[in-house]
């Protein structure tokens, strides 16, 4: 099996209590079926405070959060009881995972850490070099990339290279990464893209306030073209293969990934606004599938939908 992740994602650790948008509040936080079975089995007082704290059955339960959105297993100084008695193997797989992201093909899962963590945004968005994809293979898988794979992989790396090629202008590789796909934005002003932006589902009522502070203007990016390259190529490295499935590219990736740039640049009034914004922008945004999904099947559709 072969792993692949960015060069600064083994430099991530989570910042626990010192964290100001704990992921521990405001989520539905699911518990997969084999830590569920765990629980069921755990002994002693921190077990039946689990079992007290959990709703639904073995396939779909979940921890109830208290009236202020809280986990139930999070204390006063933002650590989680859990952690604390039984060590992070006792958590379920989405708290072992977050904020990290997984992309699974034949022979290879590649992994990255979601701007919606105030820290993995801030080591997304510092890094003053380039990224480079690490690689680390164990020697045991049989398994093949299928044509497909191969296709999809070739052409997202030819997407970072020129994403990454700092002889241009960010919005000169935006450009050209746009016209190697074959796709473009719609020709709407900012105020537009805000309007639509609020007509999706809203978790924050500070993300609600900026896009309404922000859609009259001034209309220019407020942060640097390195920023967002990080930007670019996060983007594309999240979504460009999840966003193909065998047989078939689904137009729309490319175009997000550089309307998204675009958009995070175009709500910042200065450049240390940028890791509050980028950060919102991928919780309402990347963190909704219902969201995700109306802003990915509007570029589908307007760049000509599924290329087979």
């Amino acid at each position: 099996m072969k792993w692949i992740y960015p060069d600064y994602y083994p430099q991530f650790k989570c910042i626990a209590e010192r964290c100001r948008h704990n992921c521990c509040i405001g989520w539905e936080i699911d518990i997969d079926y084999s830590t569920m079975g765990n629980y069921q089995k755990m002994k002693g007082p921190m077990g039946d405070r689990v079992r007290r704290n959990i709703e639904g059955s073995a396939l779909d339960g979940h921890f109830i959060l208290d009236e202020n959105e809280r986990c139930p297993l999070l204390n006063e100084n933002g650590l989680c009881d859990l952690i604390l008695e039984k060590g992070e193997k006792a958590l379920c797989q989405i708290c072992r995972d977050h904020p990290r992201f997984r992309c699974r093909l034949k022979d290879r899962e590649e992994i990255g850490l979601g701007l919606c963590c105030e820290e993995a945004c801030r080591l997304i968005l510092d890094q003053k070099e380039p990224m480079r994809l690490l690689l680390e293979d164990n020697g045991r898988s049989k398994a093949e990339l299928s044509n497909g794979e191969k296709e999809y992989l070739s052409r997202r790396n030819r997407l970072l290279a020129i994403a990454t090629d700092r002889s241009q202008s960010v919005y000169n590789r935006m450009d050209r990464i746009l016209e190697e796909e074959e796709e473009e934005l719609p020709d709407l002003p900012f105020k537009q893209w805000a309007d639509i932006l609020l007509q999706l589902e809203r978790l924050d009522e500070n993300w609600t306030t900026l896009l309404k502070r922000r859609r009259n203007g001034p209309f220019r990016a407020s942060i640097d073209d390195i920023t967002q390259e990080n930007l670019l190529v996060y983007f594309l490295y999240r979504h460009y293969l999840k966003n193909s499935k065998e047989g078939a590219y689904f137009c729309g990736a490319a175009a997000f990934s550089v309307l998204s740039t675009q958009i995070i640049a175009l709500l910042c009034e200065k450049q240390s606004d940028v890791y509050d914004v980028a950060r919102m922008y991928s919780a309402e945004i990347e963190y909704s599938d219902e969201n995700l999904d109306a802003l990915m099947g509007m570029l589908n559709e307007y760049n000509g939908g599924t290329m087979e």
